[in-house]
């Protein structure tokens, strides 16, 4: 893929490229790193999944309309994060799992279906790593904690708009895809 950084992304405030399109649809998460590695590209972590939300928010609704209303069809994009259980926490590991943190003392633990307000998840209450807070407020935005040997995605429907931190890596489907993320030259 060549890249053109002002026609097919989107320039955040911190400095990051990301994709207006998904791509690499019916790639599973290990397959979506490798693919974008060799494009020279990486995956949106869940902490610049925020950003970029809030961002296309504001300035790109029909992007921000496409991830996350309830309609149809489905859609679904992977997260770089991967979640492992350690004999001290539970960890999130992202940079195709290069990278590891233990998770925020603060981040939500358990299911809300539905549950969270996803204005107030990404207004305020999320944690360093992208995930919600324990106390963000109830709203329709169904969440699934994070749980050993599992990753993240974000998808919408005609049912549910749904942040998933429990699928399998190896989740393929011809409507999942993965958002690039260029990093400037």
């Amino acid at each position: 893929m060549t890249k053109n950084l002002e026609k097919d992304f989107i320039k955040l405030p911190s400095g990051i490229y990301v994709a207006k399109q998904i791509t690499l649809l019916d790639k599973d998460w290990f397959d979506s790193h490798k693919l974008l590695q060799e494009q020279g590209n990486r995956m949106l972590t869940p902490i610049e999944f925020v950003e970029f939300l809030n961002h296309t928010k504001d300035n790109f609704p029909k992007i921000y309309r496409e991830i996350t209303e309830v309609r149809n069809p489905w859609r679904a994009e992977h997260l770089d994060a991967y979640f492992e259980k350690r004999k001290d926490g539970l960890y999130i590991l992202t940079g195709n799992r290069t990278k590891e943190e233990k998770l925020d003392e603060d981040t939500l633990v358990k299911d809300r279906i539905p549950g969270i307000s996803l204005d107030d998840y990404l207004s305020r209450a999320h944690t360093s790593q992208g995930l919600p807070r324990s106390d963000v407020k109830k709203g329709n935005l169904y969440f699934w904690h994070p749980r050993n040997g599992s990753g993240a995605w974000f998808f919408a429907d005609d049912g549910r708009a749904s942040l998933n931190c429990y699928g399998g890596p190896q989740l393929r489907n011809f409507d999942v895809g993965v958002r690039a993320v260029a990093q400037e030259k």
